[in-house]
């Protein structure tokens, strides 16, 4: 049963507030910026609309011009999964969620949320004979003084400003709250290069940029070079010539694994936080590396990034001063020695967790618990989840949407497809928050919720939980929800 969900802005934006009309502005930049190249969004002359397959009787869009706008809103599937705080579910869901974020960010008090099927959200502010005539006016000519039409350079996001903070040189600032899941910026590479033997790299870094324009060449040259004054005790260091140092400093690789590495103007201001509030992932489809908010995001906060994989804090410590000569100065480093130490034993016990779910050696013979004891794998998934959640103050999606996914595996090995979508449906959603609905790992993911059982693992160690993926329990909420999700009880 289908129900609708949207949201209004009330009162209506003046025609003649410049401050409205800004604000506006903002909002559909944004947009933009969040779907570069997302197929079902889609900029028309003078709106935009959001194309989906659970739409009925019209598909959502935002006009160009502000004070035009009433209401977005759609029909949709309700989603029993209690753990997704609006009960929604479908492909347009994280479309939804986004866009209701960015809007509740910038307008505020002005933003109303509802759902017609639940009796404290009601059916709007708008009765929707005014609804269908606002969005009729979308297409009309255009006001004298319209709105410009979104072609924003993601290089001069409204979102960020770059600016020199104090000790750490240049870096990237919030200048609006950003929401989680928001693609603060998509950029292409200054250029890349194959990882090539030490001593050609000079070399390949100087043909490359004598290709490039002066400009060019001189925002490469300004760059930080962590080896051009290296400590006396580091002999190897001295070494470095300079192109090679700016390079190693801060080429950022093409993709997990890649042997291709990029020099990212932008990206490379980022600076580094162990527990950071944005996620930066190569979209091999868009061939630009994305960042996006893993948490929200203040005005005036700094935007961060991992430099580095290590977890505990003298390993991680060590590893920045050797790698990028620094030491941290993050809100986790900085913090009393007992929340170090806490924070030390959180990150082990996720360590341990992982261990346990992908390893469990008996004899000769190495499998994972995820074959050998699923239910042992579903309950270390759902500690592991607890843990993230506990570290890193809810910016752990990227994490927690793996530990989802092993969830998934454990299913599906079993052929329980209920519990199986479930579960990678979670994933997705975390997916979509750290790479965006365009990243591949996206598709991937969304092609399984449509149907689990296209997935290799299939059956492959049983079918003793089989289940249909419709089997999904209704009217369970909460904790009994999770109950039965996590096989408890």
């Amino acid at each position: 049963m289908k129900t609708t969900a949207g949201f209004d802005l009330v009162p209506k934006l003046s025609c003649t507030s410049p401050e409205d009309q800004k604000s506006w502005n903002t909002f559909i930049s944004q947009i933009r910026s969040q779907y570069p190249s997302n197929p079902n969004v889609q900029f028309k002359e003078n709106y935009i609309i959001f194309k989906h397959s659970e739409a009925e009787e019209h598909h959502p869009m935002l006009p160009y011009i502000g004070h035009k706008f009433l209401r977005f809103s759609s029909s949709i599937n309700p989603n029993p999964n209690p753990g997704d705080d609006n009960i929604l579910n479908s492909d347009f869901i994280s479309v939804l969620h986004t866009v209701c974020g960015i809007a509740k960010n910038i307008f505020g008090k002005k933003f109303r949320w509802w759902r017609d099927d639940l009796k404290e959200d009601g059916e709007g502010f708008y009765g929707w004979q005014e609804v269908w005539e606002s969005w009729a006016s979308y297409d009309m000519p255009n006001d004298p003084t319209p709105s410009p039409p979104p072609n924003v350079n993601p290089l001069a996001s409204p979102l960020f400003k770059i600016q020199t903070i104090p000790s750490k040189g240049r870096g990237l600032i919030a200048t609006v709250n950003i929401p989680t899941g928001t693609r603060i910026l998509t950029e292409s590479p200054l250029f890349t290069i194959p990882s090539p033997p030490i001593p050609s790299l000079e070399a390949s870094i100087s043909k490359t940029l004598k290709t490039l324009s002066k400009e060019k060449q001189s925002a490469y040259h300004s760059l930080h070079n962590n080896y051009q004054s290296p400590p006396s005790s580091s002999a190897s260091k001295t070494k470095t010539p300079l192109l090679s140092g700016i390079f190693k400093t801060n080429a950022i690789p093409c993709g997990y694994n890649s042997s291709i590495a990029g020099i990212f103007l932008t990206i490379c201001l980022i600076n580094h936080s162990c527990i950071p509030n944005t996620y930066h992932n190569w979209n091999e489809n868009l061939e630009q590396e994305t960042i996006h908010a893993i948490r929200p995001i203040n005005a005036g906060e700094e935007i961060t990034i991992s430099y580095i994989s290590e977890s505990m804090s003298n390993p991680r410590r060590k590893r920045l001063q050797e790698c990028f000569g620094f030491d941290c100065q993050c809100q986790l480093c900085t913090s009393d020695l007992k929340q170090l130490e806490s924070s030390d034993e959180r990150r082990q016990r996720i360590l341990d967790l992982n261990e346990s779910i992908m390893s469990n050696v008996t004899a000769n013979y190495s499998t994972t618990t995820i074959d050998s004891n699923p239910i042992d794998c579903l309950k270390d998934c759902r500690r592991m989840i607890g843990l993230l959640g506990e570290e890193y103050d809810g910016s752990a999606v990227n994490f927690e949407g793996g530990a989802y996914y092993d969830a998934f595996r454990a299913c599906i090995r079993q052929g329980d497809q209920a519990r199986a979508k479930v579960m990678v449906g979670r994933a997705y959603e975390m997916r979509v928050l750290c790479e965006g609905e365009d990243s591949e790992s996206s598709r991937d993911l969304k092609r399984l919720i449509r149907n689990p059982t296209v997935h290799k693992m299939y059956g492959l160690s049983s079918m003793g939980w089989r289940s249909k993926a419709e089997d999904v329990p209704e009217g369970l909420e909460g904790e009994e929800f999770e109950k039965w999700l996590w096989r408890e009880g």
